[in-house]
């Protein structure tokens, strides 16, 4: 299996933009603008760390139709680390990934500094990952957008991939982008990401899903109390739930004009995640001074109870205590052995160590 490539099909009139690292104190939004407003899409290679970080970024880099992909998780030179701690730079930054966007991570990457030896090569194609390197703008060094424009006009051919930075050295990348797209566009190139370099060499990206399984513990385990949890079936009580978790800041809800109307619809339809479809009689309220402060999700599969979503009203991880209590509940009143999440899968990974619960985050095969 081809395990790196440098530029697309030769045959297609198209070049990608690409975008390393993750700025901090520049605006990301200054790339994303410029290539905007020339009706181009770009595609970031940026960090776990900066996922992490800018989890409502990364989720804004996808929603304006650009497209996210890993950069490993801490922008370690990958020809340096043994092999363990190499895959631990997968895993991490695709959990990253996957907990601030709500969808898997895809199976294209870039080495940070272009650093890497055979070994790593032999992994990702181990992983059905492809390193996707191209040709150097030079912008990390600080470049004038005149410069990186006349650096990467030479690039311009059929399938280029051009390398650049989205990160607080790479000042004048933003400015070069207009220039440098109608450059592109005259020559009869069109700007694309990288899955579409991708699908045009037959190579189409895939996907890794993590999720966490937890061993249901017997109900003589849950020794503490369990906060009031009821089902939310009527459309007042949606109304209820849609209006009060609005002001409680999560990712899943809409934002823009009529968005309280829109998250309304959204948690009055049957949620579906991975294929996995919700079963609306396990739809829950936490209720509390009679108003909600969490609300839980979940589909049943065999053995299986899943935990599709969740939120509550407090950001602290001792919220999801209550979570797992309940669903730990149910589980063994439906007769479940496991619960599984694909979300904040690393936080329920820690609330289940200090409650003793065995718990394992595995690939979701």
């Amino acid at each position: 299996m081809v395990s790196q490539i440098f530029r697309g099909n030769t045959n297609d009139p198209h070049f990608a933009l690409t975008f390393d690292d993750g700025p901090h104190h520049v605006p990301l939004e200054n790339w994303l603008e410029a290539l905007e407003q020339c009706g181009a899409a770009g595609t970031f290679f940026f960090t776990g760390e900066w996922i992490d970080r800018h989890p409502d970024k990364a989720r804004m880099i996808i929603e304006r139709g650009h497209e996210l992909a890993p950069h490993s998780y801490h922008h370690r030179r990958m020809a340096e680390i043994p092999k363990d701690v190499f895959l631990e730079e997968i895993k991490l930054v695709e959990l990253a990934y996957q907990e601030a966007t709500g969808k898997p991570c895809p199976t294209f990457m870039r080495f940070p500094y272009l650093s890497f030896r055979e070994e790593n090569l032999d992994c990702l194609s181990e992983l059905g990952y492809v390193d996707i390197e191209g040709d150097d703008s030079g912008d990390w060094a600080g470049l004038t957008s005149q410069q990186i424009v006349e650096n990467v006009t030479p690039f311009f051919k059929n399938g280029a991939v051009v390398v650049f930075h989205a990160n607080d050295a790479a000042k004048g990348t933003p400015g070069s982008l207009k220039t440098l797209i109608r450059l592109g566009r005259e020559k009869g190139l069109k700007p694309v990401k990288v899955s579409e370099i991708l699908n045009g060499l037959g190579m189409p990206p895939s996907e890794r899903t993590w999720k966490i399984s937890i061993d249901v513990p017997s109900p003589e385990k849950i020794t503490h109390t369990i906060q009031t949890w009821e089902i939310i079936q009527s459309k007042e009580e949606l109304q209820v739930l849609a209006q009060q978790s609005m002001e409680w800041g999560i990712s899943q809800a809409p934002t823009g004009m009529d968005s309280e109307n829109n998250w309304l619809i959204q948690l009055s339809e049957p949620l579906t995640v991975n294929g996995i479809t919700e079963d609306r009689n396990l739809f829950f309220g936490w209720v509390m001074a009679g108003e909600y402060w969490g609300y839980a999700r979940f589909a049943r599969k065999d053995n299986e109870l899943i935990l599709l979503d969740f939120a509550t009203r407090e950001a602290q991880a001792d919220a999801m205590v209550y979570i797992l209590r309940w669903a730990a509940k149910k589980a063994n009143e439906l007769g479940c052995t496991k619960i599984s999440a694909t979300r904040e899968m690393r936080r329920l990974e820690k609330m289940c160590n200090q409650l003793g619960w065995d718990s394992v985050i595995e690939l979701d095969q």
